[in-house]
């Protein structure tokens, strides 16, 4: 680990600490793999920690993952165990805890039921804590930041290699499956999330699952897709037509799309309401009269997990600030008939808003 990541690392627990004395508890127990590797380094897929307001955090994890645990996490506390809760709730009067944080978000029923039979935990206070890292993973460090701008960039350069090889007649499932192992040898560790692929009527729904459907002259197709680095996640969509010119309402809910997008993106920066960065976009989709066919959200925050907050919706309450990533994804679908979405990753930064997928939103003519 460089001295980089281990002072960032040391500095996540400080504020972890803060937070838990400010909530008025004396630990807390972590379940959800990303606040784990958040926290610790550890990227296994089992693993469980308990912090503490002094010191390292303690991590669970199985016999599988001891090597790896040792190697991603020096300074944590490691217990190598299959009863992972059961060992770290053990450690909480050693640490001289007397109450514990949990998250319901998270907590499974069966760990849930662990910790109410638990002998340590007698005389313990239980806290409730929805997603208590919630807010201090939200802001993005200059190393986490890195690795989405390079998640963002492996994704566009994915995605330009991918539109020259597109032809009729290929199935939505190929083409998703044709633009992960692209990622992959651009050195994307795996996709964010499922790919979408939605061509011709497909793309009226906003999340199509790509099937054996091949794809036909003059459809539009979207692609909703990610890449990841160390763990970090970038979100990009455009739509595209294949091997025609678009039709008259084709050209017209791209143009609609792409300037509310536009507009999302223009109203961006420090401070704003997030439910005024979508009504920016859904003004511009009013106007062109498919405000009916824009049915989610302008965006979301993203990192380590896919969706994080702030939510840019318009009953969200939230605001935007520096270096808190989010996307800008307005879109129109015509059930039986076709849609378009176009997506970036962004984030505030000095010198305003920076777009980590950076790609051409124009209806570009593909195959």
């Amino acid at each position: 680990m460089s001295d980089l990541k281990r002072n960032l690392m040391r500095s996540r627990w400080l504020a972890v600490a803060d937070l838990m004395k400010a909530k008025g508890y004396d630990a807390l127990l972590l379940t959800d793999t990303a606040d784990v590797r958040w926290l610790t380094g550890f990227t296994g897929s089992n693993g469980a920690v308990l912090a503490i307001t002094a010191g390292p955090p303690l991590l669970a994890t199985d016999p599988r993952y001891a090597e790896q645990a040792n190697e991603e996490c020096p300074e944590v506390e490691l217990i190598i165990t299959r009863d992972l809760i059961e060992q770290l709730l053990l450690r909480l009067r050693e640490k001289g805890a007397g109450s514990l944080g949990v998250d319901p978000t998270t907590l499974t029923l069966a760990q849930f039921r662990v910790i109410s039979a638990h002998p340590g935990m007698f005389g313990m206070s239980i806290q409730e804590v929805d997603s208590p890292l919630g807010r201090l993973r939200m802001r993005k460090d200059i190393h986490e930041l890195e690795a989405m701008r390079q998640a963002g960039h492996i994704a566009a350069e994915s995605l330009g290699q991918l539109l020259t090889e597109i032809a009729v007649g290929q199935t939505e499932i190929h083409i998703a499956r044709t633009l992960e192992a692209i990622m992959g040898d651009h050195g994307s560790a795996d996709r964010s999330f499922p790919s979408i692929v939605a061509a011709g009527p497909n793309g009226g729904q906003p999340h199509h699952s790509p099937s054996d459907r091949p794809v036909g002259a003059g459809e539009m197709l979207t692609i909703d897709f990610g890449a990841t680095v160390e763990g970090y996640r970038s979100d990009c969509t455009r739509t595209v037509i294949v091997a025609a010119d678009p039709e008259e309402w084709q050209v017209e809910i791209h143009a609609a799309v792409l300037e509310a997008a536009a507009a999302g993106r223009g109203v961006a920066a420090p401070g704003v309401r997030t439910r005024d960065v979508d009504s920016a976009a859904r003004e511009v989709i009013a106007r062109a009269e498919y405000a009916e066919f824009f049915v989610h959200g302008v965006g979301h925050g993203i990192g380590l997990d896919i969706h994080e907050p702030p939510m840019l919706g318009s009953s969200s309450k939230g605001k935007l600030h520096k270096a808190v990533p989010f996307t800008i994804e307005p879109g129109i679908y015509l059930p039986d008939r076709g849609g378009v979405r176009i997506e970036d990753t962004c984030v505030l930064n000095d010198d305003g808003l920076e777009v980590f997928t950076e790609f051409p939103r124009e209806l570009i003519r593909v195959g």
